[in-house]
């Protein structure tokens, strides 16, 4: 209510601290939160306890994977469990149930679910019912690991953990060369164990990607390829793994999707998924090939014709398969022959039928699809090559659906979701020179 000449301005808020020239400026409440937590002792060990975890899982595992068979089975669950626990005392808002909800009600999480399902009501119908529950558990949890993991991620990622993902691939390489090099001078290499370092480069071979991934989108890309040119001599060691090959497929894919954008990544989610499912059809279209170019013996056109015989003598068992964990005990028992592929399309089918079969490639199809969501087409080019190099290495059946390969895959997807709750600011912005307008005087 205004007054003759004796009524006062109304009292201005306290403004603290002080700007250039004696004005006065506003301190922003979020700014005194974070100083606040800044010395909170549980958001200090939260971030503690989660640096430790990715340590454990993107710089441990590719280097103590070369060296140790079970290196992927132990440290996998371990940094997981590390992640969840700084989850459950940090105090940052997140949703995890509503994030994995959403992402098991698509269509490619549905088909992922339909196959689990699948391969748990298979157990009734397998001649080797308890290494199929065994492998079914197996199975489940390492899926339950992989689905905690990704859970208990933050919203964002801070960039000091991320920095170790090119670091642990690159010490991890360099390690399998110096392995491989005693090998090679050792007398006694034959009576040694290759094992291990088959495994550590397999490994190598898929965590590769995400590294690459983070490189190129901090714009480095120098660093991206002296990385992969390393892994990539790394696998050079075993010739005869799958890591090499792998390696290369993922590459080209990389290539391809850098180059063509959407649409590569849309031809590779149909290419590869038709793979999987027309697999039963290889025999036919690629044995006659394979007999004429390096004749009847070649150890591939026998696999076909293997194959061709066992669909030719049970074609019911097309539909429902033979149940879980039967390819290899049926080698085993005389059931099936030695001589059969031991790679992933082959397994699937054999195991699962064509139920398993099309859900996997429906699951693989719309997973790769779905990586076109990234606004960041560094991370977008990683996801695809990271699934051609796995998919080049189930392929040869170097891996498939053990332990330590399920632990792999969980690991390199932990990872490539940490990546996308990563940071991607490029460049620091500028400060400003501009020296804020003084407050009008009382």
């Amino acid at each position: 209510m205004q007054g003759s000449g004796s009524s006062k301005p109304a009292a201005r808020p306290v403004l603290q601290g002080s700007g250039p020239a004696g004005a006065t400026t506003a301190r922003p409440a979020q700014a005194q939160a974070q100083t606040t937590n800044r010395f909170d002792p549980t958001v200090d060990a939260a971030q503690l306890l989660r640096r430790v975890g990715f340590f454990t899982l993107v710089f441990l595992l590719p280097i103590g994977a070369v060296v140790s068979r079970r290196a992927a089975v132990i440290l996998t669950p371990i940094a997981v469990a590390l992640l969840v626990l700084a989850s459950l005392i940090d105090r940052a808002p997140r949703k995890p149930l509503r994030a994995i909800r959403d992402v098991f009600m698509t269509p490619g999480g549905v088909a992922a679910l339909v196959l689990l399902g699948w391969a748990i009501v298979s157990i009734s119908w397998t001649p080797f019912p308890e290494t199929a529950t065994e492998k079914a558990i197996q199975i489940g949890w390492m899926t339950l690991i992989g689905v905690a993991g990704v859970a208990s991620l933050p919203e964002r990622v801070r960039t000091a953990n991320l920095h170790l993902i090119p670091v642990g691939v690159a010490i991890g390489a360099l390690g399998a060369l110096a392995l491989g090099a005693f090998r090679a001078q050792d007398v006694n290499a034959e009576l040694m164990d290759a094992d291990p370092l088959e495994r550590g480069l397999v490994v190598l071979a898929v965590m590769v990607w995400p590294a690459v991934a983070w490189l190129v989108s901090r714009r480095r890309i120098l660093g991206a390829c002296v990385l992969l040119g390393v892994v990539a001599v790394a696998t050079c060691v075993m010739p005869e793994s799958a890591a090499l090959l792998a390696v290369a497929v993922g590459a080209v894919l990389y290539a391809i999707t850098r180059l063509t954008g959407d649409r590569g990544v849309r031809v590779i989610a149909v290419l590869m998924p038709a793979l999987l499912a027309l697999a039963p059809l290889f025999p036919l279209i690629l044995r006659p090939f394979l007999k004429f170019f390096h004749g009847p013996l070649y150890p591939g056109a026998v696999a076909l014709r293997a194959w061709a015989e066992e669909t030719g003598s049970e074609p019911l068992r097309m539909i429902t398969g033979h149940g879980l964990d039967t390819s290899i005990r049926a080698r085993v028992a005389g059931y099936l022959s030695p001589d059969a592929p031991r790679t992933l399309p082959f397994e699937i089918w054999y195991e699962l039928g064509v139920v398993g079969a099309l859900a996997a490639a429906v699951a693989l199809g719309y997973a790769i699809f779905a990586s076109r969501r990234h606004n960041n087409p560094a991370l977008t080019s990683g996801i695809v090559s990271c699934f051609g190099a796995a998919f080049t290495v189930a392929c040869f059946g170097a891996a498939n659906a053990q332990s330590w390969w399920l632990a792999t895959l969980g690991a390199t997807i932990i990872t490539f979701v940490a990546i996308q709750r990563g940071e991607f600011r490029n460049a620091r912005p500028l400060a400003g020179l501009r020296k804020p307008a003084p407050a009008p005087a009382d």
